[in-house]
């Protein structure tokens, strides 16, 4: 992969044609397209290459060509969560709510395990004044971003001890997505390990607003209010845990 030229490379087989159009997809989206976009000369309406342009214009912003894009291909691979999450997306940028739950909901109810869709889905109910439903799948994106290979970096920075790494980490990552609650967590930790309790209390606060059932989360919370000398507050914090 050459993810520094001005254009497209050639890539020998199908497979890494593939592999290397979803590379470029986050980081570089015009390549991603280009390189899509030749693969679909030799193979038209292949649903992989097909499902990266969707992608591509989603992140260059033109929701109407993906939508055109994404929506008949959700149509063609019902089975495809992968799909199905993109079309979510797609249309929470148009900001068609309903539409966007309603393909979300097909995403992970094929795949459980995608941490984004599950956060995307909360993001929406909560929008839409359904804070039960909204927690619900704030609870599932926690338990899913466990296993999210974008915290495996930052978790290991803080298991190592390296503050300013995990920091930069997260930072950067809550910039992209700002509602991952988890990552949230991990940056009020990086917080209370660098002595800024006040800023970690805000942390956890917007982390609890988000997911009140979000358990480590209140439990840390209730720690950085008796560091803070405030008992009172920490033990209504621990009740909560026992209710």
């Amino acid at each position: 992969m050459n993810g520094g030229s001005g254009a497209a490379q050639p890539v020998g087989s199908l497979d890494a044609a593939l592999a290397h159009a979803l590379d470029l997809v986050d980081g570089q989206p015009s390549l991603a397209l280009e390189q899509a976009a030749e693969i679909l000369k030799t193979v038209p309406g292949h649903p992989i290459a097909t499902l990266v342009v969707g992608m591509a214009q989603r992140r260059l912003g033109d929701t109407s060509a993906a939508l055109a894009i994404l929506e008949p291909l959700s149509r063609s691979q019902p089975h495809a969560a992968a799909v199905h999450y993109e079309y979510g997306l797609a249309l929470g940028a148009a900001r068609h709510g309903e539409a966007a739950v309603k393909a979300l909901r097909r995403a992970v109810e094929l795949s459980p395990a995608l941490p984004g869709a599950w956060r995307a889905l909360a993001d929406h109910l909560t929008a839409m004044g359904d804070p039960v439903g909204a927690d619900a799948a704030f609870a599932r994106h926690i338990k899913t971003a466990t296993r999210d290979p974008r915290l495996l970096r930052p978790a290991a920075a803080l298991c190592d001890n390296d503050i300013p790494l995990a920091e930069a980490l997260l930072r950067e990552h809550l910039r992209e997505h700002p509602t991952d609650v988890a990552a949230i967590r991990m940056f009020a930790e990086v917080a209370a390990r660098l002595g800024r309790y006040q800023d970690a209390e805000n942390l956890l606060t917007r982390c609890l607003e988000l997911a009140p059932g979000f358990v480590e989360a209140r439990a840390h919370y209730a720690t950085v209010l008796n560091r803070q000398n405030r008992p009172t507050e920490a033990l209504a914090q621990v009740d909560q845990l026992l209710a």
